[in-house]
């Protein structure tokens, strides 16, 4: 071997160890650690006994997918602006990703506009508008009061009073929307009135009455103690209680821990740099007859 193909040699040589020694430090100091992302969860203000079926379903997605959850379930102050403080804070904390439920949309929309571009975002319920939202899990709302209304027509009621609360949201009116466009459908006559549901008001007389929102409807079933018949929206432990004794004839439902499984897998989907698609909830109504029966009891009673 010649002076220059020794060179050459020695050279490649001291290459090829100086690559193995940096790849032998890189193996000694790394860590096969996964990443945890930090996710924060910003219910809607109502209390999380609403929402325990969603909770469980966030956390059995963080738990698969190694995730810190945040909840915030409660705000100072009007809900609305307040959930929009709370959402800056979180970025500003640094979060990787929220899932949110819309206080108010309208006011969100806003705070969400001023996100830096790194948030990932999933929003359950409807769209936001003018808002940059990597995805939305939602049932149809009007759908949902339309399947309510087929109960009602269902038992026979002739009419009905709805209560929806002052400051409804996007997602009750919708419903409201549904309900009543097929109620006159069917000729059935339907009055609808504004109330605080933690303060008193007057019963209907006669007349079957109707809740859009979790809150309305468990304030119904206290009120009317099972002398009216009450059909509303939601499936805490609260409701369901009402629902098998009777005080509530039905509640138009969907599966709160797929929403809470499918927001939180998207926002970690968005964090891993894929584009996702809306999902839309399938909406269910339960009843005394059917709420331990396959698959509503699946629905209502999910393992996790």
């Amino acid at each position: 071997m010649g002076r220059i193909e020794k060179r050459i040699f020695f050279g490649v040589l001291l290459v090829l160890l100086s690559a193995l020694g940096a790849r032998l430090f890189q193996n000694a100091f790394a860590t096969d650690a996964p990443r945890i992302y930090r996710v924060s969860v910003l219910l809607d203000g109502a209390g999380e006994d609403y929402w325990q079926s969603f909770r469980r379903g966030v956390n059995q997605a963080a738990q698969k997918h190694n995730v810190d959850v945040r909840f915030l379930s409660r705000y100072e102050g009007e809900p609305g602006p307040a959930q929009v403080d709370a959402l800056r804070g979180e970025w500003e904390a640094e979060a990787d990703g929220v899932v949110l439920i819309p206080v108010d949309g309208t006011l969100l929309a806003a705070g969400l506009r001023e996100a830096p571009s790194t948030l990932a975002v999933a929003v359950v319920g409807p769209e936001l508008k003018g808002a940059d939202v990597g995805c939305y899990i939602s049932s149809d709302p009007a759908e949902m009061g339309r399947q309510l209304a087929d109960a009602i027509i269902a038992d026979g009621q002739s009419a009905c009073t709805v209560y929806l609360s002052r400051g409804a949201g996007e997602a009750a009116s919708q419903r409201y929307q549904g309900l009543v466009t097929r109620l006159l459908e069917r000729r059935i006559a339907c009055e609808q009135v504004t109330v605080d549901p933690e303060e008193d008001f007057v019963l209907p007389d006669g007349r079957a009455a109707v809740a859009l929102e979790p809150e309305m409807t468990q304030a119904l079933c206290q009120r009317s103690g099972g002398a009216l018949q009450v059909y509303g929206m939601g499936a805490s432990n609260q409701l369901l209680h009402d629902l098998e004794e009777g005080k509530a004839a039905a509640l138009a439902v969907q599966s709160d821990y797929d929403a809470g499984y499918l927001g939180l897998l998207s926002v970690i989907a968005q964090l891993e740099g894929e584009r996702q698609k809306n999902r839309v909830l399938e909406s269910y109504v339960a009843t005394a007859e059917n709420m331990f029966t396959d698959p509503m009891d699946q629905i209502l009673f999910p393992i996790g």
